[in-house]
């Protein structure tokens, strides 16, 4: 397992928004039972899910912690899905109490409509403590990766990613929309490998040429950004 296969695995999961969460039924004992869910990642990389008290796969998960979330690689893969790399996580689920508001209103900037769900259903924060990830890239790349070598730190704190987004959604709205081909388009999220927007509510992924580290280096990664005429995109 190389540094790259580390991050083309991390850099799938990250580019996606929703998986398959299996947990292990209660009504039907022993058996897989799986659903899917959308998920997004806190400041470690770990994947966060909303889910309904009321759901099926919240029950299983109340009684047994054990799960896994698989992420296939989406449109722009293979018609054959088959061929189109894909990543599991095992994992044993969490809630996230009190202290995982930061992780809660980063669900909410990438799903704006989950606010919502309160209104009607109990809702809750779940985070996904990885046991192991098993990521398929193609043939002859199989692997098993440690949490430690798939996770990674987000260099920013809330708050300073929270200033970022801000800055970008408010002063510099049309180079980021330029950027992402027109229409409407938000930042959603930012990391030390990438930044997520929400393009017409459909979450698409961008990679830095070099994974940043700071402040500045965010600034300056995001200043070429505004400078640029073509977008990636189109």
């Amino acid at each position: 397992m190389t540094i790259q296969e580390n991050r083309a695995a991390r850099g799938l999961f990250l580019q996606e928004s929703f998986g398959v969460l299996s947990t292990i039924s209660l009504d039907m004992p022993g058996y897989p039972f799986g659903s899917v869910t959308p998920y997004c990642v806190d400041n470690q990389c770990r994947p966060i899910i909303y889910i309904s008290h009321i759901a099926q796969h919240t029950r299983n998960i109340l009684a047994d912690s054990r799960v896994s979330l698989t992420v296939v690689e989406g449109s722009g893969g293979s018609n054959d899905v088959q061929a189109r790399s894909r990543v599991t996580c095992v994992a044993n689920v969490r809630p996230i109490g009190d202290d995982g508001a930061d992780a809660r209103e980063r669900y909410f900037r990438y799903f704006p409509s989950a606010r919502q769900y309160d209104q009607t259903h109990a809702f809750a924060v779940f985070r996904l403590e990885l046991v192991r990830v098993r990521f398929i890239g193609g043939f002859g790349r199989i692997y098993w990766i440690e949490p430690g070598e798939f996770m990674t730190t987000n260099p920013f704190s809330a708050a300073q990613e929270s200033r970022i987004i801000q800055n970008m959604n408010n002063d510099h709205s049309n180079a980021l929309r330029q950027y992402c081909g027109g229409g409407p388009t938000e930042m959603a999220g930012i990391d030390a490998e990438g930044f997520d927007v929400l393009k017409s509510s459909r979450k698409v992924r961008l990679t830095f040429d070099t994974p940043i580290r700071n402040i500045e280096d965010a600034r300056q990664a995001l200043a070429a950004i505004a400078k640029c005429k073509t977008s990636p995109l189109t």
